[in-house]
């Protein structure tokens, strides 16, 4: 969004606010490129809900964009028909006639491409993930989980009032759950369901294997995915690019033709996209099943299998790959379109790939949509003339832009402005941008001040330091509402990217493993330093430290060692080794990856990377956040470190959230991202008021 000039009235951002903004996402362009379909979100304290709904905007006129859908719940995926009669998306609208959880699960509807009522397509159990329509537009492809269905002894009876007794669970997997979805009952497989409703749905796969990303061959003939089907699927990350072949007669139930492999790399693979002839697909992925820090690259393949050359980029960036946000092919012949990770900022960039018989020679890169923004949702289609995409910058929340080629030259252009009279009220401060020298690298420091600090006022403003998770993640160029909280409450935000982030080369990224505690702390309070030193207005006496998942590891971390905090807090940690690779989703691979040897094997290396292990040496005040459904980093990470510090009367608090998870910052429930911000806020407020 252009500068928006604030009215004399503007306040600061306040934590209730959070629901006066409309997030953009997932954006998809009408095959004739005059009309794009993105969904908005806006968060409800009175219902305690997120709701999403799909908006459509012609491109080519001054009307506002149009709400395609209304509920009380979540839309979300628009998809148009490759003839551009339909529109296609995923509802949570209550199904009463599905029986089991699947009433109030995600399922397809369609609608009219001029509106109308939608009519749901699917009756999938336990909901539907992912879909793709066919490019005959009369079939849909679509991911949904099948339940185990128990046996009837795992049911036991008790007479009486009393309800009976939960069956057991029997664990014979390592990755048996997932932060978000629990226990994982059942394998995602894929089906293709008729949109005019004349045919149930075919299941095309089967077995103990998970399936996922369909993509439809041109013709029509195939639909690729990826699976993982080899035997150490269970302890590694590790996946193929598959193909099955689509039945064309009209029958339910279950088609299982075998797939046929066209692609492995050694490591992870996503989000597979046909080219327009149908010779070769574009993918996802990296080259390492196991490891961690590694940077995902494009891949392309010739359609009939064989062997995958990876698409190389000049500037060693990582891919921004995401369900709403992957690689396609540009509407430049022999060309696809990604976004990047680049110091902050999230750009889209074009790849011109070289010729297949001289794919080491490297491709052509230019920006589409680069500067200092996050470019977070992308969608063009082949002589459409455009390129849709979702946008936001430090000051500006999400918006939707229309890019076009003239010439020579990409001209782009706003085509929403949810946000620009939010934004004209809320005065949400400025943000200054410093560098740190740290060994060979350059890292950059951010400083978001509160509105109208006087920058010349000597050691008039609190601080706080706020540490990213990940590790391999970053922080940028982006509008996000924490840091304007946090300066509406009166607080500079002090922000970085220490080694072992993302945006820099797949070194810098690689840089913290098996020094988790080292370099990462030293560049954090490195920038610190730098910040204090350049901002005048800075108190270096009035001192937090924050930060969320391996954040808040580094806050643990760091205050057993640097006692110049007042106060701090360490949410959603990871602040023992040892039971986290035992414990959480991802630990026993995520553990060994970061640490360099398994917890089990070496818990000498694991306890010394371990902020309990320092637990004694913690002087600062702390607060401790976590929420009671989080299997990414399991309460008992917050449970031991609170008990730690509150056994020997340590100011110290915890704060137990309850029926959230990893992601409650970010997507919890409004009402419960308000009191987080309120805890927080009051923590630091007492602990960081001028003359304590």
């Amino acid at each position: 969004m252009e500068n928006v000039e604030l009215e004399p009235s503007a306040i600061a951002m306040q934590p209730e606010d959070i629901a006066q903004v409309a997030w953009v996402s997932d954006v998809d362009l009408h095959p004739d490129g005059e009309r794009v379909a993105f969904v908005v979100s806006t968060p409800s304290l009175d219902r305690d809900e997120t709701i999403s709904a799909i908006w459509v905007s012609d491109i080519g006129s001054d009307d506002a964009p149009i709400q395609f859908t209304s509920g009380t719940l979540r839309d979300s995926h628009p998809r148009w028909s490759p003839d551009g009669r339909l529109i296609a998306f995923l509802s949570e609208r209550s199904c009463p006639d599905i029986v089991g959880l699947g009433g109030d699960k995600p399922q397809i509807y369609v609608m009219r491409r001029d509106g109308g009522e939608p009519r749901r397509i699917t009756a999938a159990p336990a909901g539907v993930t992912q879909f793709a329509w066919a490019p005959d537009s009369s079939r849909i492809a679509f991911v949904a989980r099948v339940p185990n269905t128990p046996s009837a002894d795992a049911k036991p009876t008790v007479a009486g009032d009393r309800p009976p007794s939960k069956p057991f669970r029997v664990i014979e997997a390592l990755k048996y759950r997932r932060n978000g979805e629990g226990f994982v009952d059942g394998r995602r497989h894929l089906f293709v369901s008729r949109v005019d409703g004349t045919v149930g749905a075919v299941q095309l796969t089967d077995g103990d294997f998970d399936h996922a990303d369909p993509a439809w061959s041109p013709d029509g003939g195939e639909i690729a995915f990826v699976s993982a089907r080899h035997h150490s699927r269970d302890r590694d990350n590790a996946q193929s690019l598959m193909a099955v072949p689509v039945a064309t007669r009209g029958h339910g139930g279950l088609d299982l033709t075998p797939a046929r492999t066209i692609a492995q790399i050694g490591g992870p693979i996503a989000l597979p996209a046909w080219s327009p002839d149908g010779t070769a697909l574009v993918f996802a992925g990296h080259a390492y099943p196991v490891d961690t820090g590694r940077h995902v690259r494009v891949w392309v393949v010739p359609s009939v299998g064989g062997e995958a050359y990876c698409v190389k980029d000049p500037h060693d960036r990582n891919v921004a790959a995401s369900a709403v946000a992957r690689p396609i092919w540009a509407p430049v012949e022999n060309s696809v379109l990604f976004t990047v990770e680049d110091d902050g900022a999230t750009v889209l960039v074009e790849a011109q790939l070289p010729p297949p018989d001289n794919s080491e020679s490297g491709a052509d890169f230019r920006v589409i949509a680069g500067g200092r923004r996050e470019v977070s949702s992308f969608a063009s289609r082949r002589g459409a003339g455009a390129i849709a995409v979702v946008t936001s910058d430090p000051s500006s929340p999400t918006e939707v832009h229309i890019i076009r080629l003239v010439g020579s030259t990409f001209v782009e252009a706003p085509l929403s402005a949810f946000n620009r009279k939010w934004c004209r009220k809320a005065a949400t401060g400025s943000i200054r941008q410093l560098s740190v020298q740290r060994g060979h690298d350059q890292i950059t420091v951010w400083v978001h001040l509160p509105p109208g600090t006087d920058e010349a006022h000597r050691s008039s403003v609190p601080v706080l330091v706020n540490i990213h998770g990940g590790p391999h993640a970053q922080y940028g160029h982006r509008f996000f509402d924490e840091f304007a909280v946090y300066a509406g409450a009166g607080f500079a935000v002090v922000y970085t990217n220490p080694r072992g982030s993302t945006g820099r080369d797949e070194a810098f990224a690689r840089a913290v493993r098996g020094d988790w505690g080292g370099i990462d702390a030293d560049d954090v309070l490195a920038a610190l330093d730098m910040a204090l030193s350049n901002v005048p207005c800075l108190d270096a006496s009035r001192l937090g430290l924050m930060g969320g998942s391996y954040g808040g590891y580094l806050t643990s971390w760091i205050v057993a060692r640097d006692h110049r905090f007042r106060a701090a807090c360490s949410e959603r940690a990871v602040n023992d080794f040892g039971s986290f690779a035992g414990t959480s989703d991802i630990g026993f691979w995520f553990a060994e990856g970061q640490l360099g040897v398994s917890p089990f094997s070496d818990p000498l290396v694991a306890s010394r990377h371990s902020p309990l292990t320092y637990a004694s040496d913690i002087r600062t005040p702390l607060l401790i956040m976590h929420s009671e459904l989080d299997f990414r980093c399991p309460i008992e990470q917050a449970e031991r470190l609170y008990v730690a510090l509150a056994s020997r009367h340590h100011d110290v608090r915890f704060v137990r959230v309850p029926d959230a998870d990893h992601e409650l910052s970010r997507s919890g429930r409004p009402r419960q991202r308000v009191e987080r911000f309120r805890h927080i806020l009051n923590w630091f407020q007492a602990h960081l008021q001028e003359g304590r």
